[in-house]
């Protein structure tokens, strides 16, 4: 059993909610750790615009500014900043503070309440001190609009206030209340999950464990079949791997990347760069333009295709631009659309635009001179749609992204290697799988 009980950082701007950060802290407070048989603990962090003093404040706005918190120069009086410099300038101290309470175990959740800059600065913090997997919640203002920025490729809770955190009435209690119980367990079981993990290595030794190969797979719903029989096709070869797909709606492509980057995938099955689409002709489901990057950089063994890269993703029709809805082909006719459910209309690629896809896939992959890469193309079809018979099929289209592909990578080391299969024949799943497995096995990743 552990000795200390669950410690929840609460952050918020105690110049203007101190009482409700203090309600909250409370609420923490009250609940019992079955871990250890004691009180939760709350570090409460002030992130306010001016200097707060309070007996119940642990972190000052002052004690993050000293220089002993890991950061270059010391800034000057916030009071004296608009909101947007003071957030700008004080994030950077409260990330390294929270880092290092994370890094020292010192913390189990992290629960932050605000407006919209205490949001805006809370969540930059959630989102680059703290890893996926650790508790965070966010009760904001903010939270029933469109909170991608706030969330990021991060498991951010975000809860809606209902009113104003100004005054805690009966309504605004109940939901700090909630959210207070909320972190408290899910702090509660982070711990336990530690602590579980910590004995469980100690039990292994340092040369005993063997750690389990970490596989991300990109995958859409018109991929589906292909991830689906690729992850089994893994899961019996290597019966010690863990798979993630992640769905490439741009949130999911930036999470992926994000954690190849933190070191926690060891192997990439790259079947659905759609994403890349939709950033090359400026669809809806962008991950921006570094995908691909963090598993060239880091050189682990990757198989790349091109799955569902004969589409753009937007909204439900009305919200498709006019340029597109208007635009004209070879031969007068009009772009081809195909409505894949009422708030999501595909657009089919052009030869132009999968000219300027082929070119930004091997852009981001030549980078890569490990030799761990490798590229499958299913020359019977991308996608569900783009398949004979089809609404996307079209082979001409995808063997400009082919040729493409292949021009570009000749001489980078990268293998490029085609396949007459669809993308989702059962077959061509097993083709990609055994080529990741035989990369990984090559490198001697699962130790």
């Amino acid at each position: 059993m552990a000795s200390t009980p669950s410690t929840i950082l609460l952050l918020g701007t105690c110049d203007t909610k101190l009482p409700e950060l203090l309600y909250t802290k409370a609420a923490i407070e009250s609940q019992t750790d079955p871990n250890t048989n004691k009180r939760l603990q709350v570090h409460l962090m002030d992130i306010g615009h001016t200097q707060t003093t309070h007996d119940s404040i642990t972190t000052t706005q002052q004690d993050l500014l000293t220089p002993s918190n890991n950061t270059n120069t010391r800034i000057p009086d916030l009071s004296t900043l608009s909101r947007a410099e003071y957030i700008k300038a004080l994030t950077p101290h409260a990330i390294s503070l929270t880092s290092n309470l994370y890094k020292s175990h010192q913390i189990h959740g992290i629960l932050a309440i605000g407006g919209s800059c205490g949001t805006a600065l809370a969540s930059a913090v959630m989102r680059d001190a703290l890893p996926v997997g650790f508790p965070k919640l966010m009760v904001s203002t903010m939270a029933s609009g469109d909170v991608a920025p706030y969330i990021g490729e991060t498991d951010i809770c975000m809860m809606y206030s209902v009113v104003d955190i100004a005054g805690t009435n009966r309504v605004l209690g109940t939901v700090l209340e909630n959210a207070a119980m909320a972190i408290g367990g899910m702090g509660v079981g982070y711990l336990r999950r530690s602590l579980a993990e910590q004995e469980q290595r100690e039990k292994d030794g340092d040369a005993g464990g063997k750690r389990s190969v970490q596989i991300a797979i990109s995958m859409f719903g018109v991929t589906t079949p292909a991830v689906t029989h690729a992850r089994h096709h893994l899961e019996s070869i290597l019966p010690d791997c863990e798979v993630y797909a992640f769905h490439a709606t741009g949130s999911g492509g930036r999470a992926m990347e994000r954690l190849i980057r933190e070191g926690r995938i060891d192997a990439v099955l790259d079947l659905t760069t759609t994403e890349i689409a939709d950033e090359v002709v400026g669809g809806v489901l962008s991950a921006g333009p570094e995908r691909l990057c963090a598993a060239t950089k880091r050189e682990i063994p990757r198989v790349v295709s091109v799955g569902a890269c004969d589409m753009v993703n937007f909204g439900c029709s009305d919200s498709i631009p006019v340029s597109f809805r208007e635009q004209k082909m070879e031969g007068g006719e009009g772009r081809v659309f195909h409505e894949h459910n009422e708030t999501v209309t595909l657009m089919r690629t052009t030869k132009e635009e999968c000219v300027q896809i082929g070119r930004v896939i091997a852009r981001n992959l030549k980078r890569d001179k490990s030799g761990k890469t490798r590229v499958v193309l299913p020359v019977g079809g991308i996608s569900m749609l783009d398949v004979p018979g089809g609404p996307f099929w079209d082979p001409k289209v995808d063997e400009v992204l082919f040729s493409t592909l292949e021009d570009e990578l000749t001489g980078s080391g990268i293998k490029v290697m085609r396949d007459s299969r669809a993308i989702n024949d059962p077959e061509f799943a097993v083709v990609v799988a055994d080529e990741l497995i035989n990369l990984i096995q090559g490198e001697g990743v699962h130790l």
